[in-house]
């Protein structure tokens, strides 16, 4: 049975698939949970990452939390420098990269700084020669023009020690010893990148769902296919809606991609909402597939892909969670229990464990 795991504003929403259908559950109240991330090792380690309020880890699939990743208080012995901001934006964990048998995670911050830990949170390295970067000197979140922050950081199929990391705003910067040197922005790589994704079928290559256009017409979506290093865009059909803010692939095809898209970003997270989604497979332009949702009045969605029966997607939005099956025509509303204060709220994120 799957589960699945809410970021909304409030809380984390946890919805279990049962054989009497739905089940949601609250966790994490308060907290602003943003990023979800699974261990790939251990599919019940999962780590979350919240704004204002810290990491949080479960070992037991989400029943249970506790805080990680903080530096130590004084009467605690010293457990490395921790993660100094309780402003977390970014939390993942790479696909196959080990040390002493622990998957290697990553956390990201606001004001935008990286770090690594490779035993399972409880000590954390940062990445410190990010702050070195010229471009720094340009990075700014438009909301908060005094501050910055990790947006994505993918790992490479190609190689373990390459890093795709997202600031927003100003940069797409890597890494190819992890994390020993930087490289700064790349020649028209794009600048307001919200989703970086790699898939495995597809080594090397980088997807960036963008916010870019509406600074340069044509540069919503961009793809790379040597890790970064040269960038190039695919946004024809994007021209209605050249906002992206959200993407997710076919896990079986490297062509085809799914992004929530909007006309601008006040319709995304703010007034006069309107959020719709885009497919793009192979060459083909992207085209609207948007039917089933709910368009008008909903905040910017967020996808998944259904990590057991490939082909099947997840859009969540402030109306709830939405399915889209392989030969169906439209999305479909998972039956579930959806609070009423999730009405008003701007979801972040959602992550599938099958």
């Amino acid at each position: 049975m799957k589960k699945f795991f809410l970021g909304m504003e409030s809380e984390l929403y946890i919805i279990e698939e049962t054989a009497k259908g739905y089940v949601g559950t609250s966790h994490l109240e308060g907290t602003q949970p943003v990023r979800v991330a699974v261990d790939p090792q251990n599919q019940d380690r999962i780590y979350c990452a919240t704004y204002g309020h810290g990491l949080w880890k479960s070992e037991d699939g989400g029943a249970h939390w506790k805080a990680i990743g903080k530096v130590s208080p004084y009467h605690e012995a010293p457990a490395g420098d921790g993660i100094r901001s309780a402003h977390l934006t970014f939390v993942a964990v790479h696909p196959y990269r080990k040390r002493n048998g622990n998957s290697v995670v990553y956390a990201g911050t606001e004001p935008a700084a990286l770090y690594c830990s490779e035993d399972n949170g409880e000590h954390w390295k940062e990445f410190k020669d990010i702050q070195t970067l010229p471009s720094k000197n340009n990075w700014q979140f438009p909301p908060r023009p005094y501050t910055h922050h990790i947006r994505w950081v993918t790992p490479s199929y190609a190689d373990e020690n390459k890093l795709g990391v997202s600031v927003e705003f100003g940069a797409f910067i890597r890494t190819e010893d992890h994390g020993a040197t930087w490289q700064d922005r790349p020649f028209q790589s794009p600048l307001d990148t919200h989703v970086l994704l790699a898939h495995p079928h597809a080594p090397g290559r980088l997807y960036a769902a963008c916010g870019d256009g509406l600074i340069s017409q044509g540069n919503s979506y961009a793809e790379s296919n040597d890790d970064g290093e040269t960038w190039e865009y695919k946004s024809e059909g994007l021209e209605a809606h050249p906002y992206l803010y959200n993407m997710t692939l076919h896990p079986e095809d490297s062509n085809d991609r799914l992004a929530a898209a909007s006309k601008h970003a006040r319709e995304a997270h703010h007034s006069s909402l309107y959020s719709t989604i885009y497919r793009k497979q192979g060459s083909e332009p992207w085209r609207e597939l948007s039917e089933g949702l709910p368009c008008e009045g909903a905040f910017i969605h967020v996808l998944a892909a259904d990590p057991i029966e490939a082909g099947t997607f997840y859009a969540m939005n402030n109306y709830g969670l939405y399915q889209w099956k392989k030969g169906t025509s439209k999305w479909k509303k998972i039956e579930v229990n959806w609070k009423e204060k999730f009405l008003n709220e701007h979801p972040s994120a959602l992550v599938i464990r099958g």
